[in-house]
């Protein structure tokens, strides 16, 4: 089984369907700095601040440090931005559950960010999506 269509090299610019901006995916380092903010933002916020902040975000297929980083989730197959239920499945089941459950997938994750072609982590791999930053 094929992909609909294949992975773009690191620096090819992704084209959401419908999108004004240029996009481009996120860099890894980008991304760990994401999840590190998204860490701090916890414990700032008392874990619960976050988890409300996160949830309205998901609607526009988005966290809080990817928000204050331009950085948005698409659909990996479509190019348009995640759905609620890819949201739910990439944050909870993946991060939450997965991640937090055992290290060894956050440790798993963080290898495949340097490996995969269009660094996907295990979560993006789980809800079928990408990460990209908007130029800003």
């Amino acid at each position: 089984m094929t992909d609909a269509f294949p992975p773009p090299p690191s620096s090819m610019p992704v084209q959401p369907m419908g999108a004004q901006s240029d996009a481009q995916l996120a860099s890894a380092g980008l991304r760990i700095g994401a999840a590190l903010l998204d860490g701090l933002l916890v414990v700032v916020t008392l874990g619960i601040g976050w988890l409300i902040w996160s949830i309205v975000l998901w609607k526009q297929s988005t966290s809080p440090a990817k928000k204050m980083l331009h950085m948005t989730i698409l659909d990996a197959n479509t190019g348009q931005p995640a759905s609620m239920k890819q949201m739910v499945l990439r944050e909870v089941l993946g991060k939450l559950v997965l991640g937090a459950v055992t290290g060894f997938i956050s440790l798993v994750s963080a290898i495949m960010l340097f490996v995969t072609p269009r660094r996907q982590v295990v979560w993006d791999y789980i809800g079928t999506t990408v990460v990209i930053r908007h130029a800003s």
